[in-house]
């Protein structure tokens, strides 16, 4: 059937038959003699790490993207650092009065901030300062709290000096 079409058609529907089969014996190919095949199949994927934030439709649960962008690699759900992570954002949570997903948005653009100002400082290193300085018990934004600790860290302050600067300030900010 095919060769008979082939047979009786245009020039420009020959090549797009001659592309179409060209394409699908390529995407048939096992690649199992092809070493470049090999080696990009072993690699790790990072669909999950690769993710710069997660927007409110995305799917992926914020602890399983914070573990995985930490890991460098994409991380199961099941994944022990999933977990820890899980319970880091429902401490931020009681704390915080953002969803643990938006914690994690921010936790992940201040560890990007910081280093592109030369400070090393992972996502879950700044959740769990904010915890810690936010610990009063009163409620308040994480993304504030954020964003005064990161302009107190450009002042110069060490992290800890931050924190503690932070947390006087929680603690004399009427809620």
């Amino acid at each position: 059937m095919i060769v008979r079409h082939f047979a009786t058609s245009t020039p420009l529907c020959r090549r797009i038959l001659l592309a179409g089969l060209a394409t699908g014996l390529v995407a048939c190919d096992g690649g199992t003699d092809n070493p470049a095949h090999q080696a990009a199949s072993a690699a790790p994927t990072t669909v999950i790490a690769d993710k710069r934030w997660l927007d409110m439709h995305d799917p992926t649960p914020p602890e399983q993207w914070l573990a995985s962008r930490e890991a460098a690699r994409d991380l199961g759900r099941s994944a022990a650092t999933v977990a820890s992570f899980g319970n880091l954002l429902a401490r931020a949570h009681r704390h915080y009065t953002e969803t643990p997903r938006m914690i994690a948005n921010r936790a992940a653009q201040i560890e990007e901030m910081l280093r592109a100002r030369g400070i090393d400082e992972s996502a879950r290193l700044v959740i769990e300062g904010l915890v810690g300085a936010g610990s009063d018990e009163r409620r308040r934004g994480f993304g504030e709290a954020g964003q005064h600790y990161f302009n107190i860290r450009m002042t110069g302050a060490s992290r800890d000096q931050a924190l503690q600067a932070l947390a006087r300030t929680a603690a004399e900010t009427p809620r």
